[in-house]
């Protein structure tokens, strides 16, 4: 299968991929709200596309937790869950206050934790 191909399979199935996300934020006990945006949320992938998955925390964290948590969360997400580990997603990880400052900039889908 080509590379080509085999990335927009994954891109389909990008709704699957965030509710892997969702439910091991869920799992893990986080308090936040999360959000699919970019070109996912405006239907306009294209092959070189991945998906921006937006968590909004209550508070910052230092730049070392925001890596552990993201790594944390894609780890419950693939071995739990089964998020494909090359699937093209983009975790970003913001306090509120930055989040709702993206949020009004463009389209978002929320996603139920």
């Amino acid at each position: 299968m080509s590379w080509a191909r085999h990335h927009l399979e994954h891109l389909r199935r990008w709704k699957e991929a965030v509710k892997a996300i969702a439910k091991a934020i869920r799992d893990l006990g986080i308090k936040a709200e999360l959000y699919v945006i970019g070109g996912a949320a405006e239907s306009r992938l294209t092959i070189l596309s991945d998906i921006d998955v937006l968590l909004c925390l209550e508070e910052g964290l230092r730049p070392e937790d925001l890596w552990a948590l993201r790594r944390k969360v894609l780890g419950v997400a693939m071995d739990k869950y089964g998020l494909p580990i090359d699937y093209p997603v983009e975790l970003h990880i913001w306090d509120k206050k930055t989040c709702s400052k993206t949020l009004r900039r463009g389209k978002a889908v929320r996603v139920k934790i």
